[in-house]
This record gives structure tokens, C-alpha cells and sequence, in this order.
């Protein structure tokens, strides 16, 4: 992105626990799939927040507390996704999405479906963009995404991997991170997902 930003949100990570001052650990909700989210399937410790899959019915979700995408913003993740090849294990997922779903939208930057994928849901319906192409698991990449006024670009490594117009009211976006079960399910450490850290930045 060119321009000058300046930096409004960022976690590193970098404590021994989740600082639910700034992130809500989703206990007890229950999800797509049945899976219920556990605060016991939430780590954090070397620099990085873990969520893993206990079993097929306990997951992990964290959303930040404030929404914090506005319109205008770039957030970015660097995240480590399980899986094998261009496959993603269990339903992993790197968002945002506002309040009364889905008028303010909802941005799947990096959902793994098989495959890690965009997609985007608003009143007009689901766009569900597809495999983005590469080899996404087992290393940690940068997952970023441009929320502009009526479109999303979305970016892995740097890279635009998609653009596509929205529909949604433009109200500011919480960012979440999601451990579900679906695919190829890996229960524990072999199928966790890994954030380095999450940061927005926006116009100066």
C-alpha cells in the first residue's frame, strides 16, 4: 500500500495469555459443524496464539472486543495454517465481519475449505471467490486485506490474490480467527493454526 498510515491496532502476541481486554475467547458459542468454542483450545506463548482442534466438536474462536476495520483500513495477519500440500486441515479461518450479520459484511480473508480460499458475505449474497493458488500450509504468510468503500483487495505475501466489490452498510469490522472442524480433521498440535501477530493500519 503507498501513502502515509499510521498503525491502530496490533497484538504481537507476545504474553503467556490471550489479553481478553482486547479479545473475546468465544466460550461456550457453538458454531457451523456443532463445534463449541473453548477457551482451553486458546494459547499463547514464543511469540504466538495457537488455536487448535480437541475434537470434532470442540474448537476455538477469538474476536477482538472493539471493531476495528474500518472502511479505508488494511489489516494484516501473518499466520500459520496446517495442513499437507495445497491442503488445509480442519476449517480454519482469518476474518472480519460487522455488527448485525451480514449488513456491515463479513471478509473470509483466509478460510480454509480443503483449500485456503476468499470469500465475501453480505446482503446480497455469498461471493465465494475460490482456491488461491499456492502452497499455503505448514509455513507462516502474511494475509492482508484493503477495505475500500464499495470493493476488498486482499493480499497473501504482499501479493493482490483477489479484488472484489462489496455491499454491506460500511460499518467497522471486529477481526476474528477461527479453529473448526471440517476437511481433513488433525486434533491438537498437528492441525493447530498459529498468529504471529495481527495489525490495522489507517490512512494518516
Amino acid at each position: 500500500m503507498t501513502g502515509t498510515w499510521n498503525m491502530v491496532f496490533d497484538d504481537e502476541f507476545n504474553a503467556t495469555s490471550l489479553s481478553t481486554s482486547v479479545w473475546n475467547n468465544h466460550d461456550g458459542w457453538t458454531n457451523q459443524n456443532n463445534v463449541t468454542d473453548h477457551a482451553s483450545n486458546i494459547t499463547e506463548a514464543g511469540g504466538d496464539l495457537t488455536l487448535t482442534l480437541a475434537s470434532s466438536t470442540s474448537g476455538a474462536t477469538i474476536g477482538t472486543n472493539q471493531n476495528v476495520l474500518a472502511v479505508g483500513d488494511f489489516a494484516e495477519a501473518r499466520v500459520y495454517f496446517a495442513g499437507s500440500g495445497t491442503s488445509i486441515y480442519n476449517w480454519p479461518a482469518w476474518w472480519a465481519s460487522g455488527p448485525s450479520w451480514p449488513a456491515a459484511g463479513e471478509n473470509d480473508i483466509a478460510e480454509g475449505l480443503g483449500s485456503l480460499t476468499v470469500n465475501y458475505h453480505s446482503p446480497a449474497g455469498a461471493d465465494n471467490t475460490g482456491t488461491v493458488t499456492g502452497t499455503w500450509a505448514n509455513a507462516f504468510h502474511t494475509y492482508g486485506i484493503y477495505r475500500g468503500s464499495n470493493y476488498c483487495d486482499v493480499y497473501y505475501d504482499g501479493l493482490l490474490v483477489r479484488h472484489y466489490t462489496t455491499a454491506d452498510n460500511g460499518v467497522a469490522q471486529e477481526l476474528l480467527f477461527t479453529m473448526g472442524a471440517s476437511n481433513t480433521l488433525q486434533y491438537g498440535a498437528a492441525g493447530a493454526m498459529k498468529v504471529d501477530y495481527v495489525r490495522v493500519w489507517a490512512p494518516a
